[in-house]
């Protein structure tokens, strides 16, 4: 394992002369969202009798909104009303970012910077729905930043699937080898790394368990490391 580990490293090392693109995900890598994000689920539930545990709701880190509500009914039984304590819940989101912001990730602003200093193309490929990450990129000032959008509700298969991320690379007409993805979740790491292209975790609500981290370039404390990571690699 460590060796194919190791000759997959040296591979993209030796491969990739010129990284053209960072694939962002969103929620917990951008944005300190995934604990807001949980935080309403379970008030929403609660309003209608329904207990959304700590299990449950990490299971849900990455995956789309199909995947969500079939992974809720499954815990939860099929009188869970989904359509109703989705919409609960949004609304609880919506109130509360509206009144205290969205928390933008340490080092987001600086790395956006730096990214577009080096001509290096920034895109947002996210579990969410467009209209969301629309809204929460317009809503920090940071939209302007960002080259090319692709969301869970643009895509047929979700997150571990690599789809959302070769979208991205076929946007552009890349090789995986030139992208970079920035991830926090586990099934994010896993859609990388079954569509060949170089990732580097920084965790949020989880820490990934060793296999996924044996699938990294790197796991970094924040998004300003990955900077400093990038000009260790001479970007």
């Amino acid at each position: 394992m460590f060796i194919h580990r190791l000759f997959d490293i040296l591979y993209i090392k030796e491969k990739r002369d010129k990284m053209k693109c960072v694939i962002f995900d969103m929620d917990g890598l951008m944005f300190d969202t995934e604990r807001i994000n949980g935080d309403c689920l379970k008030l929403a539930a609660k309003e209608f009798g329904y207990t959304v545990t700590d299990e449950i709701r990490l299971k849900l880190l990455g995956r789309n909104k199909i995947d969500c509500q079939n992974i809720l009914i499954e815990h939860l039984g099929k009188d869970y009303p989904i359509a109703r304590v989705s919409e609960l819940s949004a609304q609880i989101r919506k109130d509360y970012i509206e009144e205290n912001g969205l928390p933008i990730k340490e080092g987001l602003i600086e790395l956006l910077q730096y990214l577009k200093e080096k001509h290096i193309l920034v895109t947002v490929a996210s579990s969410s729905q467009y209209q969301i990450i629309e809204h929460y990129l317009k809503l920090t000032n940071i939209y302007d930043y960002i080259d090319y959008i692709i969301s869970g509700d643009k895509v047929t298969n979700s997150k571990p699937d690599p789809e959302i991320f070769l979208k991205v690379i076929e946007h552009f007409h890349l090789n995986t080898k030139d992208a970079l993805v920035l991830e926090d979740s586990e099934s994010g790491i896993l859609a990388a790394h079954h569509g060949h292209i170089p990732v580097i975790c920084i965790p949020d609500l989880i820490y990934p368990k060793k296999k996924y981290q044996d699938m990294t370039l790197v796991i970094l404390k924040n998004l300003k490391e990955v900077i400093t990571y990038l000009k260790s690699e001479c970007y």
